[in-house]
């Protein structure tokens, strides 16, 4: 291709870099605004939800179409905390410390299990050589809280690779909804409920400010550096193959 007084004539193998590396930083930029504007629905819905009365968790889920619980609402629900089969989320940080938030299996009159967090502990005195085993209140109790999506990490490069039926708590690293039903061999309600911070029944936690920590316009500020890359390897790419005609 002649533009002027230059020859334009990348090699094939150098479109193919292009595309390639345009590719991936526009999806890493596209990736980001999605995730800033996830953030921002989230805390909106956060704010809401501070303000509102709980819903009958029960109820709420027989009323829906999809029987699913609304994220960023705040529920109540009965039953029997399972104290004896908790997940341990793990590589979780507070004030830069490591440790776990403890999901403590909240088991519905139906059998149903839902998934509480309650909040982070420290590693225990001999470190992942010997986990915590965070005790919880027996009998019926009742517990309020705001709903979420189960967590996930920016990239899932794999999670428990194998169902894990070796004795608890269990030690999970971003368990799915098949992760954690499988680790039950039962019925796990997909989501998970954010421990009111005024209960005494749970560990470490400041909701609020977890959400924060990323705020929304962070994620669009990492989004146009990834697009100004793609941008900036585009004009390389053009400077590096244009040639002055002699």
């Amino acid at each position: 291709m002649r533009l002027g007084r230059y020859r334009f004539a990348p090699p094939l193998w150098g479109w193919v870099i292009l595309f390639v590396g345009v590719a991936a930083l526009s999806g890493l930029g596209a990736w980001q605004i999605q995730r800033g504007e996830s953030k921002q629905a989230m805390l909106a819905q956060r704010q809401a939800a501070g303000k509102s009365e709980p819903q009958d968790f029960v109820a709420a889920r027989a009323s829906a179409d999809t029987a699913m619980p609304e994220y960023g609402l705040r529920y109540t629900l009965n039953g029997r905390l399972d104290a004896q089969r908790q997940v341990l989320f793990d590589n979780q940080v507070r004030n830069e410390r490591i440790g776990y938030h403890v999901w403590t299996p909240l088991v519905l009159d139906d059998g149903t299990r839902v998934m509480v967090d309650r909040g982070w502990v420290p590693l225990g005195p001999q470190g992942r050589a010997e986990p915590p085993d965070p005790g919880a209140p027996a009998g019926r109790v009742t517990m309020v809280g705001v709903w979420r999506d189960l967590p996930r990490p920016g990239m899932r490069l794999g999670g428990d690779a194998a169902c894990r039926l070796d004795g608890w708590p269990r030690v999970l690293n971003y368990p799915d909804i098949e992760d954690l039903r499988c680790q039950y061999e039962d019925d796990v309600v997909d989501g998970l409920l954010l421990l009111d911070e005024a209960d005494a029944r749970g560990f470490e936690r400041d909701w609020q400010r977890q959400f924060e920590q990323m705020p929304p316009v962070r994620h669009f500020g990492y989004a146009l550096q990834w697009f100004a890359m793609a941008l900036a390897v585009f004009v390389i790419f053009v400077v590096l193959n244009l040639r002055r005609i002699r």
